[in-house]
């Protein structure tokens, strides 16, 4: 057995706290004050500051002096419902059924944290096989039987897409043989074994095409990982007995122990790690498993900052096939040569997949070009940029003699000329930018993302509205991962290696077995970042959908276009069988674009409602008779929601006038909050949240 001095450490932390501080075994978070956190050094750090200073039973979550008895806190990752501290599973509901992609706290974009095989802690369940070999289920034990050929227990986990890179691990322990096998099928199509130690905790022989790693995991445990890029689109995982190194033979009666097996996406930046546990392993059932994108972070210009989870209510496609090379047939290139995978550029992943576009020295039009068949009304496109020796470059889309363009200066991002407002620009990692340019109408295919560097802030344009001038033959732009889509604005990046790829829609449901509801009265509060286009639509953004039928429910929801509501005005509604209460933002409108902040808030009572947005409250309508019966009815979070939701509250109570213009003033985020005995209010800690 190997020590593992991490879990002697906390065992005894653990059965040492201090009083008045407890470990929940639950949701794996010390437990303060109403306060959780997941490291004792800073369940500690508070403690030494309440024992001195005093504290207040209140939270940082509380109101006008009324705590929430709802806080989903995605920025912290702190959960409460019925008044007490939960998970993000016991308390929301996430759905998702195919991958995507987030930014981490390292600034890299990565994919979303989650599993490709089922029952992955339970290798009887389903997806399982074994073949010359029993497993048993209590005791981890994958035992050889009667031939001498490895045994093994498997899985086909689901569509591989071909060039993208995985990563399959297997914990296992010695049994009474002291070698295992990770097995897979990524890269060709039979089995490919690697060989690990597990006496010794050593890689043995790895098979072609394939890394390896082996990782202590403690009391005698190894993560042993293998790691292709996949050359086909069916694959098998597997485990397996061997005698010794390179050997494909095992004696009847061999035993090794198995258990905890990921399959997951490992290229771009790799995978962000699963914000229950902060390690990578994601648990699995009767499905794969992908995991809702909470520690998504957003450049404020100075530093990446945690703004709660990326939530995306629409599906998206992107129509370009090969959306990282552009050196391939469906890319045009005039006059422009590309040098792939430039060495020593990073890009926005931190991998070394930069193209740089070369334009040719002839006095030309240089851009390169995609077509993509679409018919949808509003269409976007977007690629990420990097001055490469011309500072600026020229993004556009051309649909016969529509043309919309936008030029940014890649040193600032600062749009410096353009024929469209609708365009944005975001600061990525590595000196990248990433540009959107929208097309609002809707046309006939086909439609082109149109992409070409320029040495000037205002370029001499031709008649197709392209930069028009001659190159040196040696400087450029870097460009990394175009994407066209179906929408008014730019989503999540969205890789294909040779076809289009579809990033389904996702959903967040609250059960209604969660919610404080109060059939007289309570308060929401919501905030976060949203991105968001004009559409003429009444409920062009909806934050809250809370309906039990057509005439009975409560919703948030932002309007666009022009008539009775307002452009970006906030509606707050409810609606008790014949009884409809109705209020609109009229000054204080919310601009249409990428990232946009909102905080809102509202009280909904059986004789008023009122809404707040950003500090300032409306005029209490007092028309309502009676609210609606939602005691048996879930809430849709996010319904029609792209962007980030930072904290989402709600109260069995009614927080007031004065309590709702309190829940959305503006504060410095993220922060915790302590109330003092003495003279001092409060105090505020920066960049609190784990």
């Amino acid at each position: 057995m190997v020590d593992n001095p991490t879990k002697i450490y906390n065992d005894y932390v653990r059965a040492n706290l201090p009083n008045s501080m407890s470990y929940d075994t639950g949701t794996d978070r010390y437990d303060i004050n109403s306060h959780s956190f997941f490291k004792f050094k800073n369940s500690n750090w508070y403690f030494n500051y309440i024992s001195k200073y005093g504290y207040s039973a209140l939270t940082a979550y509380a109101v006008n002096g009324l705590e929430p008895a709802l806080v989903f806190d995605f920025k912290g990752n702190y959960f409460r419902k019925g008044s007490s501290a939960s998970t993000f599973g016991a308390s929301i509901t996430h759905a998702a059924t195919t991958n995507a992609t987030m930014v981490d706290s390292d600034g890299l974009l990565k994919w979303r944290p989650h599993n490709r095989v089922t029952s992955s802690g339970d290798l009887t369940g389903t997806g399982w096989s074994t073949v010359r070999a029993t497993y048993d289920g209590p005791t981890e034990t994958l035992t050889q039987v009667s031939t001498t050929v490895q045994g093994i227990v498997t899985q086909a986990p689901a569509s591989l897409t071909v060039g993208a890179r995985y990563k399959y691990t297997i914990r296992m322990k010695a049994g009474n043989t002291g070698w295992g096998v990770v097995a897979h099928v990524i890269t060709y199509p039979q089995w490919i074994k690697t060989w690990f130690d597990l006496s010794n905790g050593v890689v043995g022989t790895v098979g072609a095409n394939t890394t390896a790693t082996i990782v202590n995991a403690g009391d005698g445990w190894w993560d042993c990982s293998v790691e292709a890029v996949a050359t086909v689109t069916s694959a098998n995982i597997s485990a397996q007995i061997a005698a010794s190194d390179n050997t494909t033979t095992a004696a009847d009666g061999d035993t090794v122990l198995v258990r905890q097996v990921h399959a997951h996406r490992s290229d771009l930046g790799g995978m962000v790690n699963n914000p229950d546990t902060t390690s990578s392993y994601v648990p699995t059932t009767t499905a794969p498993v992908y995991l809702s994108r909470r520690g998504h972070h957003i450049y404020n210009g100075s530093a990446w900052v945690n703004e709660g989870i990326l939530h995306e209510s629409e599906a998206r496609t992107n129509l370009v096939t090969y959306s990282n090379d552009f050196t391939t047939s469906s890319w045009t290139r005039q006059l422009v040569s590309i040098a792939s995978n430039v060495s020593g550029v990073t890009a926005p992943d931190g991998s070394e997949t930069v193209d740089k576009m070369i334009p040719y020295s002839s006095n030309n039009e240089h851009r390169v070009w995609d077509g993509v068949s679409s018919t949808a009304v509003g269409e976007t496109y977007s690629v990420y940029a990097k001055s490469a020796g011309y500072d600026y470059v020229w993004l556009g889309y051309y649909e016969g003699s529509v043309y919309g363009y936008a030029v940014v200066n890649l040193t600032n991002g600062v749009v410096t000329a353009s024929n469209t407002a609708n365009y944005s620009v975001e600061a990525s990692t590595n000196g990248f930018y990433r540009i959107s340019v929208t097309k609002t109408a809707s046309g006939t295919n086909p439609r082109y993302i149109s992409i070409s560097p320029s040495p000037t802030a205002s370029p001499t344009l031709n008649s197709s509205n392209v930069p028009l001038y001659t190159g040196d033959g040696t400087s450029g732009i870097y460009v990394y991962g175009a994407q066209v889509e179906a929408g008014s604005t730019p989503s999540s990046y969205i890789p294909t290696t040779g076809a289009t790829v579809t990033r389904a829609a996702e959903a967040l449901t609250v059960p209604a077995a969660n919610l404080p509801y109060n059939s007289t009265n309570m308060s929401i509060q919501m905030d976060g970042k949203m991105t968001y286009a004009d559409r003429n639509l009444i409920r062009e953004v909806q934050f809250v959908e809370w309906l039990a039928d057509s005439n009975n429910g409560i919703e948030q929801f932002a309007c666009s276009g022009t008539g009775f509501f307002p452009n970006g005005a906030v509606s707050f509604f409810q609606e008790a069988a014949a009884t409809t209460s109705l209020r609109v933002t009229p000054a204080a409108t919310l601009p249409f674009g990428v990232n946009v902040p909102f905080n809102i808030s509202s009280r909904h009572g059986s004789t008023f409602l009122n809404g707040a947005v950003g500090g300032t409250a409306l005029t209490t309508d007092t028309t309502p008779t009676a609210l609606p019966n939602l005691s048996s009815t879930d809430l849709n979070l996010g319904f029609d929601f792209m962007g980030t939701i930072g904290e989402f509250r709600m109260w069995s109570d009614d927080l007031g006038d004065v309590g709702i213009t309190e829940a959305t003033l503006p504060s410095t985020e993220p922060s915790l909050s302590l109330t003092f005995d003495g003279s001092e209010t409060s105090f505020i800690v920066l960049d609190w949240s784990e």
